[in-house]
């Protein structure tokens, strides 16, 4: 069946990991639907106050205001008519979750990560999407069978993250590259103090690693995620120290393999692009366009414009387009944009 969705639909991602925010739109881009990604509780009720959202999607642990706060400021500050319907995302949905955001307005909540079915029948419910006799699963199928040089990551359920990308893999190994980014920052982090009793701080690295396997199908080192988050979070010091240099071997072991595999997905894609110079007038709107995006810190659309620039550009601009990806892959932005402007000169 085509899905087909009511035009102008603006959808708002709450989430203050990089890889959740991503993957939660790609998912609902894939549909055609306008998303924009608030980092923060705050952030979300400044995009509410000044856009008409027709649904939130609201991650439930956020630093200084988390997501139950934060639904009840957007219901406080909305006009009745304008109340967007909030769907709260959690990796935990129980009782005690669901009746904390429904209590504050939300509409239900949606276990992370979201997958498009669920997705899917509450666009239904509200009336935002209906269905047509016609059928893409042929597509979906191919872009599967395509992905086979990912069998090489181990621990890895390729499938499973490809179908949280609607079964577009393309979107899937965007959400690949930026893990990368994520997983070595986080693993970075805990490699200082693994050895020390910081474990309010530990918790949060074991969170955010466990949001990041969930979204790319890395089921395993998730529920290893998890179980050491619960630990820290219990100060069960003891269990983390026992686990801990295994877990961290597997979290780099993963990342290296990631890593190779989306070189070879990059270098495989680009080599299928044709270099077609681009005309200067328009190479200096991209780069207008590209400057706007890395100030925005919009992720999605940067990677969009690089992509579509560094197939069109000399020797020259390429260098320094490739130099403004690398940083934004590990998300320097403003490294990324000292770069940019020398591009200007």
């Amino acid at each position: 069946m085509e899905q087909r969705i009511i035009a102008d639909i603006r959808v708002l991602v709450v989430d203050d990991n990089a890889v959740n925010a991503m993957v939660l739109s790609a998912m609902i881009e894939h549909y055609g639907i306008k998303t924009d990604i608030a980092e923060s509780g705050m952030e979300a009720i400044e995009k509410v106050c000044g856009t008409q959202y027709d649904i939130v999607l609201m991650d439930y642990i956020m630093p200084d205001m988390d997501g139950v706060q934060t639904t009840r400021q957007i219901m406080f500050v909305s006009e009745d008519k304008n109340k967007p319907k909030v769907i709260g995302v959690s990796a935990t949905v129980d009782e005690e979750v669901t009746n904390f955001f429904i209590e504050a307005g939300a509409d239900c909540v949606l276990r992370k990560p979201v997958r498009t079915e669920d997705f899917e029948m509450k666009l239904k419910q509200y009336g935002l999407m209906w269905e047509e006799s016609t059928s893409d699963d042929e597509e979906d199928e191919e872009d599967i069978n395509s992905a086979d040089f990912l069998s090489q990551v181990e621990g890895l359920d390729y499938e499973e993250g490809i179908s949280l990308m609607a079964g577009n893999l393309e979107s899937y190994m965007k959400v690949l590259n930026v893990s990368l980014g994520n997983i070595s920052e986080n693993y970075n982090k805990l490699d200082v103090i693994r050895n020390t009793e910081h474990m309010d701080i530990m918790k949060l690295h074991f969170h955010s690693l466990k949001g990041i396997f969930l979204n790319i199908g890395a089921t395993s080192l998730a529920g290893n995620s998890k179980m050491l988050e619960a630990a820290s979070k219990d100060l069960d010091s003891a269990y983390i120290h026992a686990n801990i240099d295994e877990y961290m071997d597997s979290v780099k072991k993963i990342n290296d393999q990631l890593k190779f595999v989306c070189e070879y997905y990059n270098e495989k894609a680009n080599s299928k692009k044709p270099n077609i110079q681009m005309a200067e007038s328009e190479f200096v709107q991209k780069l207008d366009k590209l400057k706007e995006s890395i100030q925005n810190f919009e992720y999605i659309e940067i990677t969009d414009l690089l992509e579509e620039m560094l197939s069109g550009s000399d020797n020259e601009h390429r260098t320094k387009l490739q130099s403004i990806d690398n940083f934004i892959q590990n998300f320097q932005y403003d490294e990324a944009m000292e770069v940019l402007e020398t591009m200007y000169h």
